[in-house]
């Protein structure tokens, strides 16, 4: 389905409310910060929920010695298409979707013509030099723009984003649905699928 343009948006600025960290360690405050226009090929989506993972705790608090501040954080992002860039592919205005760690990524290096768009040499993490999910309004490449099925508990299914999906996905390459599988060190990403109601897969846990 082809994108519609909020003509609104694309193109000008625009300002949006966000929970900003400024510095290491510091408490995050909430201020109007100026998106930009909206590029071509990106979609911006309207904030109904976000989860909080530990690893916005690492960036807020520079664990991993990387982080990039003003940060803002959450990448656990549902809501809806607010605008899409003219570009922009199999979204439209309206609709339900989820940002994940990832919001962008080349396009044309072998990872991503080969489908494996997260190791692409200058994939964007959603929250490390560009703006997250804690705001009224979160932009992304269309590519990294998830759809999501309106029947689902959109308050709860933020964490399916990041645990659920780094789970998954494992299980999808290497394990069969017959298969039994063990998770060592069970912490939030093997508790996520190992308790989600339906289950996401026929894999029996072990």
């Amino acid at each position: 389905m082809a994108a519609r343009t909020a003509h609104s948006t694309f193109g000008n600025p625009v300002s949006r409310k966000a929970w900003l960290a400024k510095a290491a360690k510091q408490p995050m405050v909430l201020e109007t910060v100026d998106l930009g226009p909206l590029g071509a090929e990106d979609v911006e989506v309207a904030v109904e929920h976000c989860g909080l993972c530990h690893s916005d705790l690492s960036v807020l608090n520079n664990d991993w010695g990387f982080s990039q501040y003003p940060a803002i954080l959450g990448h656990e992002v549902i809501g809806r298409v607010a605008a899409a860039g003219p570009n922009a592919k199999g979204l439209k205005v309206g609709q339900r979707v989820g940002v994940g760690w990832n919001s962008g990524s080349c396009m044309h290096c072998r990872q991503c013509m080969s489908g494996s768009h997260h190791l692409c040499p200058q994939v964007q993490p959603t929250i490390v030099g560009h703006r997250g999910g804690f705001a009224t309004h979160i932009r992304s490449h269309w590519a990294w723009v998830i759809p999501l099925p309106e029947k689902m508990n959109f308050a709860e299914a933020g964490p399916l984003l990041c645990g659920g999906v780094t789970v998954f996905a494992s299980l999808t390459m290497y394990a069969r649905p017959t298969d039994r599988v063990g998770i060592i060190g069970i912490g939030a990403a093997g508790l996520e699928p190992a308790t989600s109601r339906p289950p996401v897969w026929r894999t029996t846990l072990r």
